[in-house]
């Protein structure tokens, strides 16, 4: 288990560029997904608030862009992200967490695709080297859901009201723009 907890949200464009900052800087960080805030603590959507949603429409394409990746507004944009958060959960467990992270979160973030397809979910599988049968068997398995719960738990835990976040000993990073602290931070 490394000593980096990263919270990751397939919903949201700027976990897609944290997971990648991670990924470039080969950091060994144990991925969560944020199944949302802890009990009792206010979800502030984006999409309720319209001056945020067009700064967001303006500055997640402005920082994707900044990092060479490609963006398309994902259609539809809110669905069940059950099934992506359990592969999630299950490709950690197999040795393909971020792999698998990355794919989903660049078929929604960088193709538009929808996310709660399983024909989309398992070739996301496949192109990370994991397979489909692993992520079908992932969907029903019961260790997952309560790995699940307990991750639920680490994020009230943590006090994780937003992704990325990443927590390292005392120390927490929220936002994808805090992540180069985090790599130079864990490197030092």
């Amino acid at each position: 288990m490394s000593s980096i907890r990263v919270y990751h949200a397939f919903r949201s464009p700027y976990s897609r560029l944290g997971l990648h900052i991670i990924d470039r800087a080969v950091l060994d960080v144990d991925l969560i997904p944020f199944t949302g805030p802890p009990e009792g603590a206010p979800f502030s959507d984006p999409m309720a608030n319209k001056p945020k949603l067009a700064y967001y429409g303006i500055d997640a394409p402005r920082m994707t862009m900044r990092m060479g990746l490609a963006i398309t507004r994902p259609s539809p944009f809110d669905v069940d992200f059950g099934p992506a958060n359990k592969g999630a959960v299950a490709a950690v467990r197999d040795g393909k967490g971020l792999a698998f992270a990355l794919s989903v979160a660049d078929a929604r973030w960088g193709e538009g695709k929808n996310v709660s397809d399983m024909l989309v979910l398992e070739a996301c599988a496949e192109q990370c080297g994991w397979s489909a049968d692993a992520l079908r068997c992932a969907l029903e398995d019961a260790d997952i859901v309560g790995i699940l719960q307990k991750q639920r738990d680490q994020i009230a835990e943590d006090g994780v009201f937003g992704v990325p976040f990443a927590v390292m000993g005392a120390s927490k990073y929220w936002g994808h723009d805090r992540f180069d602290l985090l790599v130079e931070e864990a490197k030092s």
